[in-house]
């Protein structure tokens, strides 16, 4: 029989202020799923603010998990700086994709504008819509500020700038400084709308994988203009970050420590980062992960359980707290028991 003490917003209080609640919370990291189990299309957790803030509402609710609703995809940047995109309603659409780049020659990068009114730009106005939902039912709210490199390479385009890292590297810094003055706009009118004390910033770092780039490109494209974007956050006042490394970052952790944060800050592993290794290199921060995203796809329940359990077993008691996730953003087509037994492990296995 499960005896929870806590509500969903104490426990995660509880672990923001650096207290052990009553069990290991779990934020499964789920976006598009929460759509198709309100019965509403998958494009509607992307464009649709009410809608999307609804069934995450509702999802969370029936689930019993502990995260709240947020606004994010991987592909954000290309449309923001007037690229075109497509919302997931293909068969195996998963999420909002960059189907035109704002950039398809050198010569973009040099006339490229900063959006100047960021209310208008790409999601920005359903993101905005999405986080006055947060704030007016007493959430924190997301901000996006996204890490520089994956955004630029949604407004170069990815294959492009592989070949301009080596090539062209001062077209890759023209674009992310552009990047970075955009998203240090966004934090300042969401600081400015909603206040500092309310807001958690959030970034997805997918392209920054080593994948992708080596460790020297990730200390020379990646590092300089993260510590940027987040000194300013820090200096805005936000003093809670929501951090998503993404992929294979093994090589880049000794550069993730040099990213200014506070210890208010949850830092995400995939699978392909040990969670003892994620807690020796960040003793003092909140670690989540890292429940493969694979196997709640294809997986039968008691082996999503299996693995929830161990990852719990071995993060449950980190100095800086620890919160039950998935690796990456679970599948939208994942079948919702199996999504459930991350759930199931934190109250069987998690309690403290």
């Amino acid at each position: 029989m499960w005896c929870e003490t806590m509500s969903s917003a104490e426990r995660m209080g509880a672990l923001m202020r650096g207290e052990r609640p009553d069990r290991v919370p779990v934020i499964p990291f789920i976006f598009g799923h929460t759509a198709l189990v309100c019965g509403q299309p998958l494009a509607r957790a992307f464009d649709d603010a009410e809608e999307s803030f609804r069934c995450q509402v509702l999802a969370a609710e029936m689930y019993g998990y502990d995260g709240g609703p947020l606004y994010a995809y991987a592909s954000a940047g290309g449309w923001e700086f007037g690229g075109d995109v497509e919302f997931p309603a293909k068969k195996y659409s998963g999420a909002t994709v960059v189907t035109r780049t704002p950039i398809q020659n050198e010569d973009d990068v040099y006339t490229l504008p900063v959006p100047e009114d960021i209310t208008k730009a790409g999601a920005l106005p359903i993101a905005l819509g999405l986080a006055r939902k947060q704030a007016e039912h007493g959430m924190p709210v997301t901000l996006q500020i996204g890490s520089p490199l994956t955004w630029a390479g949604s407004v170069i385009g990815e294959e492009r700038m592989m070949v301009w890292l080596i090539k062209k590297p001062e077209l890759v810094h023209i674009v992310l400084d552009k990047v970075s003055q955009f998203l240090i706009k966004v934090a300042e009118h969401y600081t400015k709308e909603f206040g500092a004390e309310k807001l958690m910033a959030f970034h997805g770092a997918a392209t920054e994988s080593n994948m992708l780039i080596s460790p020297k490109q990730f200390e020379t494209f990646v590092l300089p203009y993260l510590q940027r974007i987040n000194s300013r956050v820090l200096d805005l006042g936000v003093t809670s970050f929501f951090i998503h490394i993404c992929g294979e970052q093994n090589k880049n952790l000794k550069f993730w420590q040099q990213v200014p944060v506070t210890r208010q800050t949850v830092m995400s592993f995939g699978r392909e980062v040990e969670l003892a290794t994620a807690m020796e290199m960040f003793p003092e921060q909140i670690i989540a992960g890292n429940v493969d995203p694979t196997i709640i796809q294809e997986s039968r329940a008691e082996e999503v359980l299996r693995q929830a359990k161990e990852c719990i077993e071995v993060a449950k008691y980190h100095k800086g707290g620890y919160i039950l996730m998935a690796g990456c953003d679970v599948p939208p087509q994942a079948p919702p028991v199996n999504v459930f037994q991350m759930v199931k492990a934190a109250r069987e296995f998690g309690r403290y």
